[in-house]
């Protein structure tokens, strides 16, 4: 491959090569075929937006769009050309938070069509400014359980098609010249807050997203602390506190993806690098995290290899708390491609033991992202979702892992600048499966707190 095509800080309107399934090898041909069906799935998910129900909100959020001009010298536009925006609610001038909206990636030419003419993650031309995505995650401004419900919310819609990774400001050939440049409209959204609000004065920034947002998240938390110290330099204003916290972004867990219909056969090896490396093609040229593109050129292991999360989180350096389901559904459901799952599978059945298969891995990736990275921490419930229930859990429903609420925890690793390594026991007899979000002992625990019980052996 090209090496501008990995490179984080390039761009290029050149379509980069494209893999064609000809070149791959012929022993990953059936593989790759199973897998862009199991990872199709993940196109149509998006991120949850739900209507307000845990109060008055204190002021909507409001459309802001990047200038025609602006978006086409930038590049900022989505998949259909349409300029960029996004959603903004000014409140305390000090303390920002910037979150990228999730919602899976246009993994097949068909989808990215379809997304482009018909929906609002493929064109702003769908964006309405009178119905904003309030309630979302910490841009919640109606709950106490939100720690950031008074700072100032920027929310920027997701309309690339790529997790937040392309880098082209023109038309892919491979997508009858649709444009993937989700780092590029991140990039013009900061320098417009830069110039048009008090970002550039603020104490406090915290930086997230959900789902395809969590991935950018993760694959732009050394860039975006880089480039919030260089906008307070700018404006002549104190460095400020800067961290990140992405919410269902690891993609994929080590060791995965081992397809369900594999896993029955007794097959255990995952297809390392074969998503990676199709979606890398599709979406080339992409940006990805520099430290870990840097490291391969030293180290010499493939570059697609810093799309995996897993893989990458070791070279972040910023603090960084990461929000995650043990058992997230979306990828044993739909990714996984075991449509008979649920968190009630018995654990004796196949899919029971999947399911588990899948936790496994994924207590084993936390734990182990957290020894390698510099400063990494970890919120983990063992409910059975994808991101949808964080968005209660930020809103309306107290969750507490270990004795301690989300809430809790963000101000002890935030305001206390402590270390967080709180991951839910499982649940079920062998306390290796999914729990109920209402029924585990987390849940109940909170349940317990607010009736004045302290002193609960669930707290020791």
């Amino acid at each position: 491959r090209e090496q501008g095509m990995f490179h984080a800080a390039t761009s290029s309107s050149r379509p980069a090569p494209r893999p064609r399934w000809r070149q791959l090898a012929p022993a990953l041909q059936g593989r790759l075929a199973t897998l862009v069906t199991a990872i199709s799935a993940f196109a149509a998910v998006g991120a949850s937006v739900v209507a307000d129900g845990a109060g008055v909100v204190a002021q909507p959020l409001r459309l802001e769009m990047l200038p025609e001009d602006l978006a086409a010298d930038r590049g900022a536009r989505c998949l259909d050309h349409s300029p960029a925006g996004y959603y903004i609610r000014e409140q305390d001038p000090k303390k920002w938070v910037v979150f990228l909206e999730g919602g899976g990636l246009c993994f097949e030419t068909i989808d990215c069509i379809y997304r482009a003419a018909r929906s609002a993650r493929g064109s702003s031309k769908f964006w309405a400014p009178d119905t904003t995505p309030e309630n979302n995650h910490m841009l919640t401004a109606a709950s106490d359980l939100n720690p950031f419900a008074n700072w100032s919310h920027v929310y920027v819609p997701y309309c690339s098609g790529d997790t937040w990774l392309g880098n082209s400001k023109g038309g892919h050939i491979a997508l009858l010249g649709l444009q993937m440049s989700g780092h590029l409209i991140l990039e013009t959204v900061m320098e417009r807050l830069a110039n048009r609000t008090t970002i550039g004065k603020a104490t406090d920034v915290m930086f997230g997203g959900t789902s395809a947002g969590g991935i950018g998240a993760f694959h732009h938390a050394d860039w975006f602390v880089d480039k919030m110290r260089a906008i307070a330099d700018s404006s002549g204003s104190p460095q400020p506190r800067v961290a990140v916290m992405p919410v269902e972004g690891i993609f994929f867990p080590q060791k995965f993806p081992v397809l369900y219909p594999e896993f029955v056969l007794g097959i255990r090896k995952a297809a390392d690098g074969v998503a990676s490396r199709y979606v890398i093609g599709l979406f080339g040229p992409v940006w990805l995290h520099e430290g870990c593109v840097t490291a391969s050129q030293a180290q010499g292991f493939p570059p697609e290899s810093c799309f995996d999360v897993s893989f990458m989180a070791k070279f972040i350096k910023a603090r960084i708390l990461v929000m995650s389901n043990v058992f997230d559904k979306l990828m044993i459901h739909d990714l996984g491609i075991c449509l008979g799952c649920s968190a009630n599978s018995f654990a004796g059945s196949p899919s029971g033991r999947y399911v588990r298969f899948f936790g496994s891995l994924m207590r084993e990736t936390l734990e182990d992202m957290q020894k390698s990275a510099a400063d990494l921490s970890v919120f983990a419930t063992s409910e059975y979702h994808h991101d949808e229930n964080w968005v209660d859990i930020f809103r309306t429903r107290e969750k507490c892992v270990g004795g301690e609420s989300l809430k809790e925890a963000i101000n002890r690793w935030y305001w206390g600048g402590d270390s967080i390594a709180l991951v839910e026991p499982g649940c079920g007899e062998a306390s290796d499966g999914p729990c109920d979000s209402d029924a585990s002992s987390s849940s109940r625990a909170c349940r317990l707190r607010g009736n004045g019980a302290r002193d609960d052996p669930l707290f020791a």
